[in-house]
């Protein structure tokens, strides 16, 4: 399991993406997110959590003014840590 905390200042947020081996969790911290997670769509506020399965598209992005934060919990952790590391 890989678990981070992600703030972000911009709005928006990745591409339409699958992971082949992981589950993707999204827990809220702060401000609001616009998700799609296979053909649906739906906004989380503060205190909401969505679940990616693996295999199933997925993307999200920020939409508030200011700063926003989630949790992101990745099951099997699989090379995510490394990913993200790199990417920052």
């Amino acid at each position: 399991m890989f678990v981070f905390e992600s703030t972000r200042i911009k709005n928006g947020g990745p591409p339409l993406h699958y992971h082949y081996t992981q589950d993707e969790w999204f827990h809220i911290l702060e401000g609001d997110f616009l998700f799609k997670i296979g053909d649906v769509t739906f906004t989380l506020k503060a205190g909401g959590s969505a679940f990616g399965p693996r295999m199933v598209p997925h993307a999200f992005a920020k939409t508030n003014d200011g700063v926003a934060k989630m949790l992101i919990i990745f099951q099997s952790a699989g090379k995510m840590e490394i990913h993200f590391k790199e990417v920052s």
